[in-house]
């Protein structure tokens, strides 16, 4: 095991997130409340908030007046005090978010991609991320950074993204941020989508939770003890390759069965094929699929029991609070397939009620871009964000 040790300027960067995080989570907060908050003393906590004042990222709100003593001063995050862009990419188009400190988003955009050349796809999303930034008016100094969310994984020779062949977001990243020159930091999309839901969403309360996201492929999010867990090459909770079926569908990775074939945008288009209905996007997947389609009917039976196995897989593996169901499929299959999924086979999480093992998840399909700007909230405030969570070879 690697020993890390301190020093007195990466405590203070520390205690400055903590102050941060403090008033963002449990605001408006005078400098009282946030030194009983954080057991930090008073002087500590005066200068960390004159700092992030200084920096623009809090402001104070008007007097407390009590019966002893002097006024308070509340304090709250200042939405204006800056800004982030969230980026999701997958096959066939990227969905873009300028979002302010609290997390609210100022602009959208969603266009299509052309994804079979890497280097010229890269450039067009820089020339869009640009535009959609220009658009806004904001200062460029007011803007901390982009999150990019892509599908994983990430830095594994010879396997890409489903949909995604020769894409690895490792390489993508660098290209990005070269192009942009600003800071990009770089998360699968279900990472994406459970940090929106932890900051924003109904995961708000938990520390332990995962987040199973349903797109052209799946995958996870995690957060563990309260901190995003990436693994070592962020790659953890790549469940989308466990294997669900021996001998079932043959699989991108070579193995046969593999939960990807069975519960994923990819998958249904796959069974749609089977049927001679060629569909090869999102967008055409919903235009064209409906409730009451017999041929989807077939494919959600055919789904539920891998993607039972595959959330008991995860809860055996990870213990968590509660398991999230969500992704930027559409809304009307995530309720059937959390309706169908019931009831959970046991799994170590089977003391807890059904509908607290696993729920649907509150935001919609932006959630990933969401949580995508958020990612460049932590990494530019946190200093342990990028040691801990962003993927690297």
């Amino acid at each position: 095991m690697r020993m890390r040790a301190t020093n007195v300027s990466h405590g203070k960067l520390v205690n400055l997130w903590v102050v941060f995080e403090s008033i963002r989570l449990h605001g408006p907060l005078s400098r009282s409340d946030i030194a009983r908050l954080t057991t930090l003393s008073k002087p500590s906590v005066s200068s960390l908030v004159d700092e992030l004042d200084g920096m623009g990222l809090i402001r104070e709100g008007a007097a407390r007046t009590g019966a002893i003593g002097k006024p308070s001063t509340p304090l709250d995050l200042n939405p204006e005090g800056a800004f982030t862009i969230g980026l999701h990419l997958d096959h066939g188009r990227a969905t873009a978010v300028l979002t302010d400190l609290v997390g609210s988003v100022r602009q959208r955009r969603t266009w299509p991609l052309e994804t079979s050349d890497v280097t010229g796809t890269v450039d067009e999303i820089a020339r869009s991320v640009e535009a959609f930034y220009e658009e806004s008016g904001i200062a460029r100094a007011r803007l901390m950074g982009v999150g990019l969310v892509m599908p994983g994984p990430f830095g594994v020779a010879g396997l890409w993204p489903t949909r995604l062949p020769g894409w690895d977001g490792l390489t993508v990243r660098p290209m990005l941020e070269a192009r942009l020159a600003l800071p990009v930091m770089l998360a699968n999309d279900g990472t994406g989508a459970a940090m929106a839901e932890w900051r924003f969403g109904d995961a708000r309360r938990h520390e332990n939770f995962v987040y199973v996201f349903i797109g052209n492929g799946i995958g996870t999010g995690l957060v563990v003890n309260g901190q995003i867990m990436g693994g070592a090459a962020g790659n953890a909770g790549e469940i989308a390759h466990i294997v669900v079926r021996p001998g079932g569908h043959p699989c991108i990775c070579g193995k046969q069965g593999c939960l990807e074939t069975y519960v994923s945008l990819d998958s249904a288009l796959h069974h749609l094929a089977r049927h001679d209905i060629t569909l090869q996007s999102m967008e055409a997947f919903e235009d064209f699929v409906k409730p009451d389609d017999p041929v989807i009917e077939t494919w959600i039976g055919e789904a539920i029991e891998p993607l039972r196995m595959g959330i008991t897989i995860v809860e055996n593996m990870f213990d968590p609070e509660t398991i999230y169901l969500g992704g930027d499929f559409p809304g009307w299959l995530l309720d059937l397939f959390m309706e169908r999924i019931q009831p959970l086979p046991v799994a170590v999480t089977c003391n807890r009620p059904a509908a607290q093992r696993l729920r649907r998840a509150a935001l919609g399909r932006d959630a990933a871009a969401i949580g995508a700007a958020a990612l460049a909230v932590s990494a530019a405030l946190n200093p342990d964000y990028l040691e801990r969570s962003q993927p690297r070879r």
